[in-house]
C-alpha cells in the first residue's frame, strides 16, 4: 500500500532544512515541551535552549526567530502524531477500517500530547496563538494524510480513481474542530462516536464518488 506520506513530508520539507539532525530534533522536542507546558507567549529561545541542554546561540542558528521555531515545533509534533497513527492503521484491509481507526487514533493521540491538546483546551495563552500559527498547517498535514490513505486503496484497485482531496479535507477539518471544541458530541474519549463520524459522514461521500467514477467508466 502507498505510504501515508508522513515520513516523506519530513524528509522533503523545503521550509525546514536540517530538521532531521539530532540537534534540531532536540530543539524541536524542547520547544514542543515548552509550548505544551507554558504556552507560546511564555516560551523563549533561552528556555528552549535550557530544556535541550544546548546554548541559545545554537537554537538561533537552527531557527533564527521564535515564530519560525514555533511553526516548526507545531509541524514536528503534528507529524509525530501522524506517524504514531500510521503505525496503528498500517495493514488494515479496508478504507473504512483505516479511516475509522485513523480518526479514533488521532483523537486518542492528540489528547496525549499537551501541545496538540492545547489548541482546544480553552487556555487563551496556549490556544489562540497556536490556532493562528498552526491551524492551517495541521489541516494541511491531516488532509495529505487522509488523501494518501484513500489513494493507497485506489492504487490497490479497491477504489476507483477520483479526487480524494475534498473528502480528506473534511476528515482533517472535523479533526481540527474537535481540537478547537473538545466538549462537543465528538470527544477524545469516545471512540464509538468518533468512528461514527467516518462511517456516517465520510464513507457515504466515498461511496458517492465511487458510484460516480464507476458510472463514468
Amino acid at each position: 500500500m502507498k505510504p501515508y506520506g508522513v515520513r516523506e513530508r519530513i524528509e522533503s520539507d523545503p521550509v525546514s532544512p536540517g530538521r532531521n539532525d539530532q540537534t534540531a530534533q532536540s530543539i524541536l522536542s524542547a520547544a514542543v515541551a515548552s509550548i505544551g507546558s507554558v504556552g507560546i507567549s511564555r516560551t523563549t529561545m533561552e528556555h528552549v535552549a535550557n530544556l535541550a541542554g544546548i546554548g541559545v546561540a545554537t537554537v538561533y542558528r537552527r531557527f533564527n526567530r521564535k515564530d519560525n521555531l514555533v511553526q516548526q515545533a507545531i509541524r514536528y509534533e503534528a507529524e509525530e502524531l501522524l506517524k504514531a497513527i500510521e503505525q496503528q492503521i498500517t495493514g488494515l484491509p479496508t478504507v473504512e477500517e483505516a479511516l475509522t481507526e485513523g480518526f479514533v487514533a488521532f483523537l486518542r493521540e492528540a489528547h496525549r500530547r499537551p501541545l496538540i491538546r492545547g489548541i482546544g483546551d480553552g487556555n487563551v495563552v496556549v490556544g489562540l496563538p497556536m490556532i493562528a500559527q498552526g491551524g492551517g498547517m495541521l489541516i494541511e498535514i491531516g488532509r495529505t494524510f487522509a488523501a494518501n490513505v484513500i489513494e493507497g486503496f485506489q492504487e490497490k484497485g479497491d477504489l476507483p480513481a477520483f479526487d480524494a482531496k475534498p473528502i480528506a479535507e473534511i476528515f482533517a477539518r472535523i479533526g481540527h474542530s474537535v481540537l478547537l471544541a473538545p466538549d462537543g458530541l465528538i470527544s477524545f474519549d469516545d471512540p464509538y462516536t468518533a468512528g461514527r463520524v467516518v462511517r456516517e459522514c465520510l464513507m457515504p461521500a466515498i461511496a458517492a464518488q465511487t458510484a460516480a467514477a464507476e458510472e463514468a467508466s
